[in-house]
């Protein structure tokens, strides 16, 4: 089925299916106390997930080999949305929730479009009696689906658990802390309960004595006015550097944490990390080691169900040579070597810089001329 033959089926499949919440039925309350969103390195880890497999082609293969042309449920999975936010969406839901649950719109038993739905408002329970072998069943605001109409995406698969597990919500308490610690810092030069100073004294004090001298200080105007002190007492300020704090070690400390939660290297989540001597060689394996073991986990549930999508004989793979490009010289003499060894040829170089095959540019240019 073409695109546009898609927009008004996929629009037939909305209306016939009622989203609206029956009276007296009310969507799971499973959002969190908090927003881990919240904190920067959080967001930033997560648009780092979203920035790198959003930017990555995909192709469709058969046999092993490369289609030219990817279908349109490939090309675009929801009629209503670029494929982009639909896969941002969908490494949203796994970064967060550990699960991606993508609905299929059936129109004459043709998927037409695919809707990625709000993980907080999905249900999911067995209807058998077996863990090995469950009978899912997916409530989504009122209405009960089956395996056949939600694909279901996991960040980490359990046995016997019917969610997955995400790095954020398996270390709830980790995010929770950092969260406490960025609170507590930005209160604690406006909260009146710390104390910023004492009046010091060589004489005895006594509690009357102590509260008169507490009582003129702060009749005594506000704070840009000028105090005046009586005899033999002496302001003591308290001044506390973040330094002294520890609020730069515990803020740095926070942000290594959940960039290795999340496995993102730290040279990626602008983290300087003590110790480490970064060079061009140790960077480019960083990088190496983040596409195979933590986008690999990302991409994986996405393949798969772009290859539910595909008709039979043909899968989705994501192209990873876009993401472990290397600098324009040593990526020249790599295709020196390779055309020089014969498994590759001139055109297919071309094909990997985006460039058209070198006869057609070579037709071009004698029509051009032809014509001048």
């Amino acid at each position: 089925m073409k695109f546009f033959d898609r927009i008004p089926a996929a629009w037939r499949a909305l209306t016939r299916s009622d989203d609206t919440v029956p009276d007296g039925v009310k969507p799971p309350a499973r959002a969190s106390v908090y927003d881990p969103l919240a904190l920067s390195t959080v967001f930033r880890g997560v648009q780092v997930l979203q920035t790198a497999i959003t930017g990555l082609p995909i192709h469709e293969m058969r046999g092993g080999l490369k289609l030219d042309t990817v279908s349109a449920l490939v090309a675009q999975p929801d009629v209503n949305r670029s494929r982009r936010d639909f896969l941002a969406d969908m490494v949203a839901s796994m970064v967060l929730d550990g699960n991606a649950f993508v609905r299929l719109l059936r129109y004459g038993g043709e998927v037409v479009s695919c809707e990625v739905l709000p993980p907080a408002l999905v249900v999911v329970s067995d209807d058998g009696n077996d863990p090995a072998a469950p009978r899912l069943r997916y409530s989504y605001l009122g209405r009960d689906y089956t395996a056949d109409d939600i694909v279901h995406c996991k960040f980490l698969n359990v046995p016997g658990r019917l969610r997955g597990l995400g790095p954020i919500s398996a270390a709830r308490e980790e995010v929770e802390g950092a969260r406490m610690a960025r609170d507590y810092k930005a209160k604690f030069y406006t909260d009146s309960s710390n104390i910023k100073g004492y009046l010091q004294t060589d004489d005895k004090v006594t509690p009357e004595i102590a509260q008169n001298a507490k009582e003129a200080w702060r009749a005594s105007g506000t704070a840009g006015d000028i105090k005046v002190l009586g005899s033999k007492l002496k302001y003591v300020p308290l001044d506390m550097k973040p330094a002294d704090l520890q609020f730069l070690e515990t803020q740095k400390f926070d942000t290594t944490q959940i960039a290795r939660l999340l496995g993102i290297p730290a040279s990626i989540m602008l983290a300087a990390v003590d110790g480490s001597n970064l060079t061009y060689s140790n960077i480019e394996q960083s990088w190496i080691e983040f596409a195979d073991y933590t986008l690999a986990a990302y991409a994986g549930e996405i393949e798969e169900l772009f290859n539910r999508l595909l008709p039979r004989g043909r899968t989705a793979e994501f192209d990873w040579d876009s993401s472990r490009r290397a600098d324009m010289a040593d990526r020249f003499n790599a295709y020196q070597t390779a055309i020089a060894s014969g498994w590759m040829t001139v055109n297919e170089v071309r094909a990997r810089e985006a460039l058209p095959p070198l006869d057609a540019l070579i037709a071009q240019e004698v029509e051009t001329n032809a014509g001048a």
